[in-house]
């Protein structure tokens, strides 16, 4: 049997907060008061997902950090890893933990409001004095969900430590372009993957892919279309299997969750790629991220 000390670390950094999901006939007219038909409240955020849904899939030991206010909210986002799994080392900051409300119509169509609060707070100092984390750890993911200074920190901490850098560049902001190049693998959606190589469609993407990074590999999820990757020269597709898509949200981080945890398990770049997007896809056939 593995024990604990055996079992390679995952460590991540980013958002950690709460969201409500209220359902709605129609988005709000001027000066209308709606009456939801359901509500949902879970803790979320994308480096907060990618934990949960690493520590489910296995083979890794899964350690995150994000910054959250002392209040109610964020007691309930530990409380939520701890019962997953995963290793909590939140930082404790003076203002409200991060919340999100997601209203969804009869269409399907989202409106999103989103306080970042704490989340906004974390730090380079906070990064640097976990560098211990890095010792042991085989892997780290980041996404641009938390400030550029802790991004930064944590980024040249991997490379200081050797230890294998994923970054999911999401949302896409300008300031990645500092880091990429010091990343083991990028995991874009499609919209970032053009954004980041500055190209207008995925026609132009092997050609930009060879000249932007040549060494790093480079794994773009496309939806129900799966995934193509760019791994030591070579180029392959992943499908993905047909499901029935219910909400799509948190999709891609279940994808990047699963991927590092089966690349620390031993699984080859193509069975971890495949791995991810099979469940990415399921994770589509139910309501909400965490469920």
């Amino acid at each position: 049997m593995e024990t604990s000390e055996s079992v390679k670390k995952l460590l991540i950094f980013g958002l950690c907060g709460r969201s409500v999901f209220l359902t709605v006939d129609h988005f709000h007219r001027p000066e209308e008061t709606l009456h939801a038909s359901s509500i949902h409240v879970e803790p979320g955020g994308k480096g907060y997902n990618q934990a949960v849904m690493a520590a489910r899939h296995g083979g890794a030991r899964v350690v995150f950090v994000g910054a959250v206010g002392d209040d109610g909210d964020g007691r309930a986002c530990e409380e939520r890893l701890i019962a997953e799994g995963v290793e909590s080392r939140l930082v404790r900051k003076d203002v409200h933990t991060a919340y999100a409300c997601i209203l969804t119509d009869r269409d399907g169509e989202n409106r999103v409001t989103v306080y970042p609060g704490a989340a906004e707070k974390l730090t380079a100092e906070d990064v640097r004095s976990r560098e211990a984390l890095f010792d042991d750890a085989a892997c780290v993911l980041l996404t641009a969900e938390i400030p550029e200074e802790a991004f930064a920190a944590a980024a040249k901490l991997a490379r200081k430590k050797a230890v294998a850098l994923v970054i999911n560049p999401a949302p896409w902001k300008e300031w990645l372009r500092n880091y990429l190049p010091l990343a083991d693998y990028i995991t874009p959606n499609r919209s970032e993957a053009l954004s980041m190589l500055g190209i207008d469609d995925l026609s132009g993407l092997g050609e930009a892919v060879k000249l932007r990074f040549p060494r790093c590999n480079l794994i773009v999820t496309l939806g129900k279309h799966g995934a193509r990757c760019f791994v030591r020269g070579d180029i392959f597709d992943v499908p993905a299997p047909a499901v029935r898509c219910i909400d799509s949200t948190g999709a891609g981080d279940t994808f990047n969750g699963v991927l590092c945890a089966a690349l620390i398990g031993g699984m080859s770049v193509p069975d971890a790629a495949a791995c991810a997007v099979r469940a990415a896809s399921l994770s589509t056939e139910h309501h909400y991220v965490l469920g």
